[in-house]
Formats: C-alpha cells, structure tokens, sequence
C-alpha cells in the first residue's frame, strides 16, 4: 500500500505525485511566457521536463516488466488506456525535451500549444490508469 492510500505501491503513488506536481510548474511556465517574462518560462519548463523523466525512469520499469501480459490482453480497457497513456506520455515527454532543451522542434506558439495538449491528454490518461489499477 502506497502513502495516498490506494492499492497502489510508494513508486506508483510518487510518479502520481510527482506528474501533478510536474503539470502544475508546466501552467506555471505557460504563466509566464503570458506575461513575456521567458526567462521563468524556459527554466520551469525545463524543471517540469526534468521531474517528467524522473517519473518516466520509475514508471518505465513497471511497463518493461507488464509489458507482455498488456499486449497479450490489448483488448481489456485499462490495457488499452495504458497503452495510450504510454504513447500519448512518450510523445509528449519528447516533444518536452526537444522544445526545453531546444533541439529540433523550433519554439512556436503552435508547438508549444500542441505540446501543452499532449502533456494534459497524458496526465488525464494517467491518472485515469491509476484509478483503474488501484482506486476502483
């Protein structure tokens, strides 16, 4: 049993905890860059980027070891949501990391939009998989 009081474990509860916390920094930034102050923008943006790795790291080992058992069962809900919590999670960390540390994507309001809707599509699905696995 996790700490948040769910069937969840401590790493599950953390990387929970840890994503919010990260999405909050994130519309702290779009904040910022509203108000034309970049500098604070660009540096928690990277801060949110950084504690969405740290979640990744903790995660990613859970899907590594689950892996099969969700592609051999793709047809269950909460299998299916995972999968698109997964790649919806793993775009939006991705385009997060190249447009922090401006590599490949040109920092555009359309970029940063569209990297703000996948960063929220995959904290929805997020937290609707650990409602799932271990709320419901």
């Amino acid at each position: 049993m996790g700490f948040l009081g769910t069937r969840a474990g401590p790493f599950a509860d953390m990387a929970l905890v840890i994503q919010i916390t990260g999405f909050i920094i994130l519309c702290l930034g779009v904040m910022y860059a509203k108000r034309k102050d970049f500098l604070k923008h660009f540096a928690l943006e990277r801060v949110t980027v950084l504690l969405a790795v740290i979640a990744f790291l903790w995660m990613g080992s859970s899907l590594l070891i689950y892996f099969k058992a969700l592609i051999f069962h793709l047809t269950a809900v909460s299998n299916l949501l995972t999968v698109f919590h997964v790649i919806i999670g793993i775009l939006a960390l991705l385009s997060g990391i190249f447009l922090a540390f401006d590599r490949l994507i040109k920092k555009t309001g359309n970029s940063m939009r569209t990297m703000f809707l996948l960063w929220s599509a995959a904290l929805f699905l997020g937290i609707a998989v650990y409602m799932i696995y271990y709320v419901l």
